[in-house]
């Protein structure tokens, strides 16, 4: 039997619920910066500056807003709350619907400064 933990989940922005999530993805990662010179008999790189996204699935509509900045909170259907550390920015927000069937849609947010 699967676990149902995850429903209820919401996404709280600048301390205020803007939507019941579904899904979330955190990737941290970086670019690739090529690094070999001409003498090089294979191409060499290296990973650049760390880069964070945070991609969040949600059911219903989403009222954040592209190019919002605020902080970043996710209150648990069992009453926890994991808080992202400083000041993020909404990227590209999709919401998505069918006949017959709930909106639903993704949000893309990145660190930012204040």
């Amino acid at each position: 039997m699967g676990s149902r933990m995850w429903n209820g989940t919401v996404l709280n922005f600048n301390g205020t619920a803007v939507t019941k999530m579904v899904g979330l993805a955190h990737k941290q990662g970086g670019q690739w910066v090529d690094v070999s010179a001409p003498e090089d008999a294979v191409k060499l790189f290296e990973m650049g500056q760390t880069e964070l996204e945070l991609r969040v699935k949600f059911k219903g509509r989403c009222s954040m807003t592209f190019k919002d900045k605020g902080t970043i909170s996710v209150t648990w259907a069992d009453g926890g709350t994991s808080y992202c550390p400083g000041t993020w920015q909404v990227g590209p927000v999709e919401n998505t619907g069918d006949h017959d069937a709930p909106v639903t849609g993704t949000a893309e947010l990145r660190p930012t400064v204040a």
